[in-house]
């Protein structure tokens, strides 16, 4: 299963401190630092699951993930909505938008890393081949 995971987050420190907590897990992990740079990567490196924050300079997280979404060759990966803005509108939005989950910052690591290996595992299933019937 490929375990990648691609942050978009225009704070280097919580990208770095996320990337830390996801690389001792066994995660092979991508940073960039603002939408436009996170589409094209996106797009170049295919990861299992895109980290989207929210509130970033120039391209925000809701116009970052409404191009993923609209690109072909990205809008089938699952991306979680990784910000510190905790309300119930965001939540709606993002859901909306496309995104798979919302999921708060400050984060427990266990259960960022809890919910990423879910999506990386619901995102092998949708792709698994369908079984090929024996002919009873």
């Amino acid at each position: 299963m490929d375990r990648s995971v691609l942050i978009i987050d225009d704070d280097k420190w919580i990208a770095m401190s996320t990337s830390m907590v996801l690389e001792a897990e066994g995660f092979e992990v991508h940073s960039a630092l603002g939408g436009a740079e996170g589409i094209e990567m996106a797009g170049r490196i295919r990861p299992s699951v895109i980290l989207l924050d929210i509130m970033m300079p120039g391209m925000d997280g809701w116009e970052t993930l409404e191009r993923l979404k609209a690109d072909a060759a990205t809008a089938d990966l699952p991306v979680i909505v990784f910000t510190a803005r905790e309300h119930s509108r965001g939540r709606a939005k993002s859901r909306e938008l496309g995104a798979v989950e919302y999921f708060p910052k400050p984060f427990r690591p266990e259960a960022l890393i809890h919910t990423i290996r879910g999506h990386m595992a619901a995102g092998q299933e949708s792709t698994a081949p369908e079984p090929v019937p024996t002919g009873q």
